[in-house]
């Protein structure tokens, strides 16, 4: 279906010949062309009125006795804004009164003309001006509403539209929907309003459409208008706007994704960890049983090297998903930058090339490892996908120090004068234009396609760097690649020493009651405090270890209990044991718990609270605290 040429006379009863009733029920209903303010078309009420068929005559003299413009007609300013304009007026031809609602029709050619919907309120003013009130109030309201409203004609042709259309849409009214709205020739499949027309009922959908600033989210009604006979002579279409509820929705969806991941994470964590605990404490009994000089000490030491990573990589998982506890301690990081990228070379392809800049001087920070590693991981991570699509590229990574003074970068990211050490990711990617820039840090935005990326990644690196007390900065051009710069404060280089001092494994020869629900861990712990002189008594039932305990409070100077087990956990049992005896020091074990944490554990009167994989030395270094505190 084409959109017909706009005729010179406008016959409504032809060109609309469902809404002729509709039109002939108001006191006035009139056409007028805009160049020359001649009348188009008159309903049957207005030419009982004027007394004749009018069609050709100028509107001033047949509607108001005036032999030329009248002076306060405001068709020029409908022409000029293109906006329904309502009015009130007393002819001075008849000594009525009536309230005109003025409406711009756009025809085909471009040109504007007029159309105005005439009622005689001259009853109305001095009998029922309620009824008036009324009927303004409905204007108003349509007028108001966050809603479009439009009503179109069966032939899909826009009748009217309210404020919230207009502002949204522009001004359509005169044209066809589908073209108008779609810029199609014919009626889109779907349409709700075919449906309504069709079968007489009320229909809604979602649905997207384009304008100025992008896709829009829509949801669209439809409803049949019907004339007292139940004959369908229009149909009223509202659209509601969405895309801020779209958005808020998609957020609250990636918000319980990240919420699952968390929930997945944990339970990993806990089994994994439990698994890390077995493999390193048995590495640990190995190497220290294999004679100095023998060549499976190497061997062994690589084992070791392995399985504290997989407790690092059980670390970065835990930060991700925002449930593991941050440890800051003095670090380097050119250290944890080469092992990150050791870990993604495996998984980048070859056709990108690493090219590395690490000053092996640049003094330590005050950090949690496991988010300087996530802060890398995401910035290369990023860097290579921006130059997926470009074929072969650079991954630039570069670490050195830096001094601040008083005025330059630290002004745009708000940072003190000082000494700081600055992370450098560069590619050689697309690059990012200055709408992205503004937006990029910001969560859930992402520059990815749909499915590849969570928009937390710069988000999450931003929060980490601030709270360090540093910042990051970002520039990019189109086609040249991006540059991320992360400001760290530096610490001082004697920090690292000082922090850190080298503490022997230490043993004795007190009595320690030792309870994991893991077999191997049980049995492993039980073996390696022997070896370090102590009495170990061992159980895998938290049950059977409050019985031994009860039976024998002062037979033991030290618990060592794990936190998840069957029938009681951890918390329960050192409850119980400390309600029995207050003295007695207890060290709290966990693969993983959202339950407890070190503050919690020592507000309770724990002696020490310990995350798995536990090493021998973490471990005996626990033990004489926990006894120096009564003994």
């Amino acid at each position: 279906m084409h959109p017909p040429d706009s005729p010179k006379k406008v016959n409504f009863s032809q060109r609309l010949p469902d809404l002729d009733a509709l039109i002939q029920a108001f006191d006035g209903f009139v056409y007028i062309c805009s160049q020359d303010y001649r009348i188009q078309y008159m309903n049957d009420k207005l030419r009982e009125r004027t007394g004749y068929d009018a069609t050709g005559e100028y509107c001033y003299k047949i509607l108001h006795g005036c032999e030329d413009v009248c002076p306060w007609c405001n068709n020029d300013r409908l022409f000029r804004e293109q906006k329904t304009i309502r009015w009130q007026l007393k002819s001075p031809k008849d000594e009525r009164w009536y309230d005109i609602i003025n409406t711009p029709i756009r025809n085909t050619d471009g040109t504007i003309s007029k159309q105005s919907l005439i009622m005689d309120i001259t009853e109305c003013r001095g009998q029922n001006r309620a009824l008036l009130e009324e009927k303004n109030k409905l204007g108003s309201l349509l007028a108001t509403l966050q809603d479009g409203i439009t009503v179109q004609d069966t032939d899909f042709k826009v009748l009217y539209q309210n404020k919230a259309h207009v502002e949204r849409q522009g001004v359509h009214t005169g044209e066809y929907c589908y073209l108008a709205y779609q810029h199609r020739t014919t009626i889109c499949d779907g349409c709700l309003l075919a449906k309504s027309f069709a079968d007489g009922e009320v229909h809604r959908r979602e649905t997207t459409a384009t304008s100025e600033n992008g896709v829009i989210h829509l949801e669209v009604t439809s409803s049949p208008m019907k004339d007292a006979d139940g004959n369908i002579i229009a149909g009223l279409e509202s659209v509601r706007y969405i895309t801020a509820q779209k958005k808020v929705a998609e957020q609250l969806r990636q918000a319980q994704k990240m919420e699952a991941l968390g929930t997945l994470a944990g339970g990993v964590a806990h089994d994994f960890n439990n698994i890390l605990t077995a493999i390193l404490g048995y590495g640990e009994m190995v190497m220290s049983k294999l004679p100095e000089g023998s060549p499976l000490r190497e061997d062994q030491k690589e084992v070791l090297i392995a399985g504290h990573r997989a407790a690092d990589l059980v670390k970065q998982i835990l930060t991700f998903s925002r449930r593991g506890e941050q440890e800051l301690r003095p670090l380097r990081v050119q250290s944890i930058a080469k092992e990150a990228i050791k870990l993604l070379r495996a998984t980048i392809p070859a056709n990108i090339e690493f090219k590395l800049n690490i000053d092996e001087g640049c003094d330590p920070i005050l950090a949690d490892s496991t988010q300087i590693h996530q802060v890398v991981m995401n910035l290369c991570t990023n860097a290579y996908h921006a130059m997926r699509e470009t074929g072969p590229g650079v991954l630039g990574v570069a670490l050195t120090p830096v001094e601040l003074e008083s005025k330059g970068v630290q002004h745009k990211i708000d940072l003190r004068p000082g000494s700081y050490v600055r992370l450098e990711v560069s590619d050689t990617g697309q690059g990012l234009d200055n709408a992205m820039l503004e937006r990029i840090f910001e969560p859930y935005f992402t520059t990815k396609v749909q499915g590849e990326g969570s928009g937390l990644g710069l988000f999450l690196v931003h929060g980490i760097a601030k709270n360090m007390g540093g910042g990051i900065t970002v520039y990019s051009e189109i086609g040249t690649g991006t540059t991320f710069h992360v400001y760290f404060p530096r610490i001082g280089s004697l920090a690292i020493k000082e922090s850190l001092p080298v503490m022997s494994v230490q043993g004795g020869n007190e009595r320690i009651l030792v309870v994991d629900d893991e077999e191997k861990i049980a049995n492993l712990e039980q073996e390696v405090l022997g070896t370090l002189g102590y009495q170990v008594t061992a159980t895998t039932s938290s049950i059977e270890a409050w019985q031994i305990f009860k039976e024998n409070p002062e037979n033991f100077d030290l618990i060592i209990t794990d936190m998840s087990m069957p029938h009681m956990s951890g918390i329960e049992l050192a409850t119980k044991i400390i309600e029995l005896r207050k003295d007695m020091p207890i060290i709290l074990c966990t693969g993983y718990s959202e339950i407890i944490n070190k503050e919690k554990a020592k507000a309770m009167g724990i002696c020490e609270y310990l995350m798995k994989p536990v090493a021998t030395d973490s471990l005996a270094t626990a033990i004489r605290q926990a006894l120096g505190r009564f003994f």
